[in-house]
Formats: C-alpha cells, sequence, structure tokens
C-alpha cells in the first residue's frame, strides 16, 4: 500500500468504526493512525511506546533466543500496536481480538506495514486452549486481565499457562484493598469487584465500550499478593514486577508482572523445605509500600474516588 492507500483507508475505517481510541503508532512516514489533531496525541503515542520499550526489553533479557525466532500470543490485542511491533522485531506472531472495529483497525495496520507474519483472529480470549492455537514462547496478557471476573479469570490464567513455554507477562490493574475473597482450589484470593457495565445495559451497549469487558458486568481486581499467588499456583516458577522502564504515567493500581514457566529446583543443604511446600503471599503484606505516606498515596485516593463503579 501507498501512502495515498493507507490514508484512504485510514479514513474509511475512522468513518466505518471511529476514531482510533488508543494506540498511536506510525502507518507510513509522517502518517499515525490517530490524526494530528487528535486529543491525546503525543500522550498516546510516548505512553505506549514507553510500554513497549519495557516489554522489549523484558523479552530480550529473560529469552536467550533473538525476537525473531519467538512466537508471540498478544492477547485482547485491542488496536494492535503490542503485536505489530514484535511482528515488526520478526517474531511469528497471533492477536486475538474479541471487537470487530478494533480487529479491522489492527488488521488494517498490519497491510500498511507490511507485515505478513502477524495473524489476527476474532475471538474471545476466554475460548484459549493449546488444542486451539498451540503453543508460544511469550504470551502478552496487556489489559485483559482486570477485565475478567471470577472464575473465568482462573481458567483464562491456567490456559495462558498452558500454551505458554517460557514467558508470560500481565499488565493490569490491581486492588489496593480489598472488598471480596474468591476460593479457587483450596486457595483464597483477595482483590476489588470492579463495575464494568450497568446491570441493564444490552450486549450491543456492552460491544460499543472498547475499553470494558466484552459481556460480563463486574470484573475482579486481585491484589498483588493474590496475583503472584495465583501465578505460582498455576505452574509459573519466577514471577517478577517490572519497574524499569519507568512508566511514571502508571498509577499505584497498575503494575507489570513477569511469569516465567521454569523448571523447578530442589535444595541439597536443606531438603527438609521440600516437605513443607513453599509459603504464599500473605495479604497486607504490601500495603505500607503502595499505601503508606509518601508519593503514592495519590493514586490510592484516585482508586477510591471510583468507589461508584466499585461493588460493595
Amino acid at each position: 500500500m501507498d501512502r495515498e492507500q493507507i490514508e484512504k483507508r485510514r479514513q474509511e475505517l475512522i468513518e466505518q468504526d471511529g476514531l482510533w481510541t488508543a494506540h498511536n503508532f506510525q502507518l507510513t512516514e509522517g502518517l499515525y493512525t490517530f490524526k494530528a489533531d487528535q486529543e491525546k496525541f503525543d500522550v498516546q503515542l510516548f505512553n505506549h511506546a514507553v510500554h513497549l520499550q519495557r516489554l522489549l526489553q523484558v523479552v530480550s533479557d529473560v529469552i536467550p533466543k533473538p525476537i525473531d525466532e519467538l512466537r508471540v500470543l498478544d492477547l485482547a490485542c485491542l488496536e494492535g500496536l503490542y503485536g505489530l511491533e514484535f511482528a515488526s522485531q520478526g517474531a511469528e506472531v497471533v492477536a486475538i481480538e474479541g471487537r470487530e472495529p478494533n480487529i479491522e483497525k489492527a488488521r488494517f495496520a498490519g497491510e500498511a506495514l507490511g507485515l505478513n507474519n502477524i495473524t489476527f483472529v476474532q475471538d474471545d480470549v476466554r475460548n484459549l486452549s493449546v488444542e486451539k492455537y498451540g503453543k508460544f514462547d511469550v504470551v502478552l496478557c496487556l489489559g485483559i486481565f482486570y477485565h475478567l471476573t471470577v472464575p473465568d479469570v482462573f481458567l483464562f490464567t491456567e490456559r495462558i499457562f498452558e500454551v505458554c513455554r517460557q514467558l508470560a507477562i500481565f499488565d493490569t490493574h490491581v486492588g489496593l484493598e480489598s472488598n471480596a475473597s474468591h476460593s479457587y482450589k483450596d486457595q483464597e484470593y483477595f482483590g476489588w469487584t470492579f463495575r464494568e457495565h450497568s446491570t441493564d445495559s444490552t450486549q450491543e451497549d456492552r460491544l460499543k465500550r472498547l475499553w470494558a469487558s466484552l459481556d460480563n458486568e463486574t470484573s475482579f481486581w486481585f491484589t498483588r499478593p493474590s496475583i503472584y499467588n495465583l501465578l505460582s499456583n498455576v505452574g509459573f516458577t519466577t514471577v517478577y514486577s517490572c519497574n524499569v522502564p519507568a512508566l511514571p504515567s502508571k498509577g499505584a493500581d497498575s503494575d507489570t508482572f513477569v511469569a516465567i514457566k521454569g523448571r523447578k529446583v530442589q535444595l541439597n543443604t536443606t531438603p527438609a523445605l521440600h516437605n513443607r511446600g513453599l509459603p504464599v503471599w500473605p495479604e497486607n503484606s504490601m500495603v505500607g509500600i503502595y499505601t503508606g505516606e509518601g508519593s503514592r498515596v495519590g493514586p490510592l485516593r484516585k482508586l477510591r474516588r471510583l468507589a461508584g463503579r466499585m461493588v460493595k
């Protein structure tokens, strides 16, 4: 596609489905998905660019193979930026997205960028399975984990572990406090129940809200300890919270969790540990870090102001 064709097709999609809402990136020299005078042009461009830098750096640092030898899964890809970047780096990418307007924009961007190593699939991420999609070196679970509710989110996490060969990255909101708990496989998990849609909204209404869940009225935001415990319980051997490169735009209620699917090691000097088992993270173990005095109090107050959308 030449520049004129790209610009024409972009305008057709805008007229059909509305403006790009999140992923602002270059389609061809000097032409971006966002219009030049569109609100938050620079904010969306640079915030996502730094986020991309973080993700690529994590993958590059953790996996010894070069990116162009990896198979990558992008779950709930929205308008496609993250999967497209990995494809531009040479990875084989499968990107799943539930809403048609988003995936049409993503497919168009792939064509405009001349990428033939990325496949976009319109599907519900809750349908993820090895049988349907195969296995991946890297699984990107970005901005979708906190849109799911129980028990779906537990099954979804298990499916991510099953399709993952080496590394899964969860970028998600977290509950800074807990107003609910749910038991799954003899483990209690804590977090916030969050309102996604009004009870009387139709499915058509819900699909039009491009940054919300596909259908569930509420979602569950796990606390940090519960996220660590869940990822450990499904089988990930190591879980890190990534803080560099910095993302100052993210508040205390967001985090990037790097989950590694490795081989569990055994201790030689203290074999008694293997009979007792490893401890789990207790709830409130991180409250002082994220809700104590200092710069992180502001985001907590912001979260509390959302109480109208928190289900008590």
